[in-house]
């Protein structure tokens, strides 16, 4: 067999060969496959659209607030926060999203609370271990260790009712 026909036939299986390949990585669709596999459509949805706000020029360069990571962008709307102060008059939820007029309200806080509750835990671990039969065939050991401290909500809702202390109306009970 001539040389030129040998090697056109090994091009030829090596081509066979490598085709499947090329074209199973064309199989996901590339960009427009990955977007339709992860929910995006073939057409954008309208309503996932918002228009952003007309850019501002300010007085001056110089009083420019520094950027802050992670902080809103002033152009973007904010339809939470419009939405309330639409329907209270009230510029917006108070507060911010660490929590930080919360933390406030709250008072100082206690320093070193966590290391104590740390070793009252431990200690609470060591002397309740609960009843030896509920501890063999509980699924949740945290639940028998602190059964003492389980609130039985139904039961502090009519102590509180019976007392005379107003109670907003209890959800309903379960059909179970």
């Amino acid at each position: 067999m001539p040389a030129p026909l040998a090697s056109c036939r090994r091009f030829f299986r090596a081509t066979l060969l490598v085709a499947p390949l090329a074209l199973a990585a064309c199989g996901g669709g590339g960009l427009a496959g990955a977007l339709r596999s992860s929910g995006v459509t073939s057409t954008p949805d309208e309503f996932m659209v918002l228009p952003t706000r007309p850019l501002e020029m300010p007085d001056s360069f110089a009083a420019l607030p520094t950027p802050t990571p992670g902080a809103v962008n002033r152009v973007d709307y904010r339809p939470h926060a419009e939405a309330i102060a639409g329907l209270t008059g009230a510029p917006g939820p108070a507060g911010n999203a660490d929590g930080a007029a919360l933390v406030a309200q709250a008072g100082p806080r206690q320093p070193g609370i966590r290391q104590e509750l740390a070793v009252e835990d431990v200690e609470w671990r060591n002397t309740h271990h609960g009843l030896l039969i509920p501890r063999l065939i509980a699924k949740d050991k945290d639940t028998v260790t602190y059964q003492p401290m389980i609130l039985n909500a139904a039961g502090e809702y009519e102590r509180l009712r019976a007392a005379g202390v107003e109670q907003p109306p209890a959800p309903p009970q379960s059909l179970d």
